[in-house]
């Protein structure tokens, strides 16, 4: 019988406590009144600019890389080691004939 008292004397503790607790928090319920009413506008609109449309449709735009022939022939290319190296960039360079002069000259 006194394992049982015991055990409910717990119970009754932890209500209380939740109780208690639940209380306290109360005031914390209506935490937006004293914030603007476009509170988190912002962030909302940059978390939304940043979702990408999984159902995007762009009419007369092709998607890039959508010739399926030109890249199944890469593929077969590269599994042979007969990749097309890309032509060599180079710089280039701006004659400046026609440049003003410095007051120094």
């Amino acid at each position: 019988m006194r394992l049982k008292a015991m055990s409910f004397n717990r119970i009754l503790l932890a209500a209380a406590s939740l109780a208690a607790s639940g209380a306290a928090l109360a005031g914390c319920a209506d935490a937006r009144k004293d914030l603007s009413p476009d509170f988190g506008v912002a962030l909302r609109s940059n978390l939304a600019a940043q979702i990408a449309d999984p159902e995007a449709r762009y009419e007369g735009v092709l998607q890039p890389g959508g010739d399926g022939v030109r890249a199944a022939l890469a593929a077969t290319r590269y599994g042979k080691n007969q990749v097309i190296q890309p032509v060599q960039a180079s710089t280039s360079s701006i004659d400046n004939k026609g440049a003003a002069k410095s007051p120094a000259n």
